[in-house]
């Protein structure tokens, strides 16, 4: 779905989300050109979709006031932080992690941290993508 912000240039919008494509596009006032940014991460796709089915008013308001870009980059940034925080715990606090590690078991060690940060996007991504800006 695309998401116009009221403000155009030359008759295209200074703002433009499309949802489908996690792109942003911007229209500078003063040159003209336009600037192109794509979000490639999951946990961005999900938010987008949330957030466009539950509160689509919401991120029509964030394209208006031109915080769509500062907004997803602060939210990836937020996301990818926390997970990489709680893998780590995880995987400190996993003694199968540990014993897969300290015996040199690369294939297996590999195996239970990709679980592990399974787990960890799960956690997070139920605290921060469906919560986040979900008021």
């Amino acid at each position: 779905m695309l998401f116009k912000s009221k403000q155009t240039v030359g008759g295209a919008p200074v703002w433009e989300l499309d949802t489908d494509t996690q792109t942003v596009r911007h229209c500078n006032p003063r040159t003209g050109e336009t600037e192109r940014y794509v979000f490639h991460t999951d946990h961005i796709r999900y938010y987008l979709h949330h957030i466009e089915e539950k509160r689509p008013d919401l991120l029509q308001e964030i394209v208006d006031k031109g915080e769509i870009y500062k907004h997803l980059d602060e939210l990836d940034t937020k996301v990818t932080d926390a997970v990489n925080r709680q893998t780590e715990l995880l995987m400190r606090s996993s003694r199968d992690y540990q014993a897969a590690v300290m015996s040199g078991r690369i294939n297996q060690s590999g195996a239970i941290g990709n679980l592990l940060r399974m787990q960890a996007q799960r956690a997070v991504y139920d605290a921060m993508i469906y919560l986040w800006r979900d008021e």
